[in-house]
């Protein structure tokens, strides 16, 4: 397989699974087989946690040798139970042609050797990166200690953040938003800051790596990075240095506060704050979510359609940048909102069977007939994908802004033994024209390179170029009736 993946970058498990500056998608277990209606298989959000059994830890050995061969013995249970997920439940019986035993001989001596139980978890994650397929990593007690390779110190834990976020921009780390009366905003920074350091770290533009990362990648690995870093405990605080937009340096000291969105909890994964915004730009309704989760997320989005169709919308702007997916089932019912017939998004395929994602009209409500634009950056990945794609090649929709990250595959999460975890992939997709998006991502049909310059300014010329899209094709659809 030579699809690649930053599955090598950093190992944080919680941040890591939620992609908050990442992609990770999980699903739902795979729908029964064909005989029974298939159930669309759900990601990121509800990722399907096989219970483990109680952990009881090992009583202390009582010699520094009887303890060595303890804990090799447990690393041994682990990998070897990692292992064979992988043999028995990836949907590629052939594992694209790799030689899995092999490759185990490889990295079992290293990471059985390993000098912490942080190198081991990431020699861990090497082997199972030689698959070269996002959604793959395993973690555990101690994964975290060294989260950022080349970096000291681990980042907190914790979904407060001061309200910041950050992206490559022109090869610099860069403030592309700040929430409005965040402490960020209090502090003064702004669009455009070029930020050097957060909580005494420098922030490069480009992330260590076991090998070459595509652009989009390096450019999500430090999106990634510089969030992990901002988050924490409400209360916290965290410092960041900066070069301000006349380049004066500078350093704030920023309290990190809880998102004000509810809390949603699902499963054994931290919570999750969906937020759905809605807005009008003259006769264009713009619709932007953080998070593909069919509660409460999807019926807030059905409130905007209506409240789009009330206010006479003739266009409507989708706004997936930084979005990592979800519930990939969800993707169907938006599309739904804007189809007057069946429209095919993909097929996934599972190691034994194929699902077809399809979107059905909405008998419950007046569809969207008019154009359609969906923002698209190095933060849109798995069921934002899937949406951008389908809508797409089906010609309704365009879509404007940047390359998407390429990781598309639905994923579980299985406990291991020693309190260990693993997500794994059990599924592929392709667009209705066999497009594999894994590693390619949605290529747009407007791309649109953001500047330092425009940041400064207030401007966004993403969404600029969206309306001007959606507005030319509203112009030649006027024509067409005159």
């Amino acid at each position: 397989m030579s699809r690649s993946w930053v599955s090598r970058v950093g190992s944080r498990w919680c941040a890591w699974l939620v992609a908050l500056a990442i992609a990770a998608g999980c699903a739902a277990p795979p729908p029964p087989p064909p005989e029974t209606p298939p159930v669309a298989p759900a990601r990121p959000a509800d990722a399907a946690v096989i219970e483990p059994p109680k952990f009881v830890p090992a009583p202390v050995a009582a010699t520094p040798e009887a303890r060595d061969d303890a804990r090799r013995a447990a690393r041994r249970e682990i990998l070897d139970a990692a292992w064979k997920l992988v043999r028995d439940k990836h949907y590629d019986k052939t594992l694209g042609g790799v030689d899995w035993t092999a490759v185990r001989a490889r990295y079992e001596p290293l990471a059985l050797a390993a000098p912490s139980d942080a190198a081991f978890y990431r020699t861990l994650n090497q082997m199972i990166g030689e698959l070269g397929q996002s959604h793959m990593m395993v973690s555990g007690p101690g994964a975290d200690d060294d989260i950022d390779a080349g970096d000291s110190g681990p980042s907190p834990g914790g979904a407060a953040d001061p309200g910041v976020t950050i992206r490559v921009i022109e090869n610099r780390p860069t403030i592309t938003r700040v929430r409005p009366g965040s402490p960020a905003d209090r502090a003064g920074l702004s669009p455009g800051f070029i930020v050097t350091h957060i909580g005494g770290r420098e922030l490069r533009a480009q992330s260590p790596s076991q090998r070459p990362l595509r652009p989009v990648e390096e450019r999500f690995a430090v999106r990634r990075r510089a969030q992990q870093r901002l988050m924490g405990p409400a209360g916290t605080k965290v410092s960041l240095r900066y070069l301000d937009n006349s380049d004066r340096p500078g350093e704030a000291l920023l309290e990190r506060e809880q998102p004000e969105a509810t809390p949603v909890e699902l499963g054994h994964l931290p919570p999750l704050y969906p937020e759905v915004r809605a807005d009008m730009r003259g006769d264009v309704g713009i619709l932007a979510f953080n998070i593909f989760l069919l509660q409460p997320v999807m019926a807030d989005i059905k409130r905007a359609m209506e409240s789009f169709r009330a206010r006479h919308a003739r266009a409507l702007i989708i706004d997936l940048r930084g979005n990592p997916g979800g519930q990939g089932a969800m993707s169907m019912p938006i599309a739904a909102q804007l189809v007057t017939q069946p429209l095919t998004l993909g097929t996934l395929k599972f190691r034994d069977f194929d699902q077809v994602f399809t979107a059905t009209p909405d008998l419950r409500a007046v569809p969207f007939t008019g154009p359609v634009a969906i923002l698209t950056d190095e933060g849109t990945a798995s069921a934002s994908e899937m949406l951008a794609a389908g809508l797409q090649e089906a010609k309704r929709a365009v879509v404007v802004g940047d390359v998407t990250l390429g990781a598309v595959l639905p994923s579980l999460i299985e406990a291991l033994p020693g309190g260990a975890v693993m997500q794994y992939v059990v599924a592929d997709f392709k667009t209705p024209k066999g497009v594999l998006l894994e590693g390619r991502g949605v290529q747009p049909d407007r791309r649109v390179i953001e500047t330092r310059a425009a940041l400064q300014s207030g401007r966004d010329p993403v969404i600029d170029a969206a309306l001007n899209a959606v507005k030319a094709t509203n112009a030649v659809k006027a024509a067409k009736t005159k």
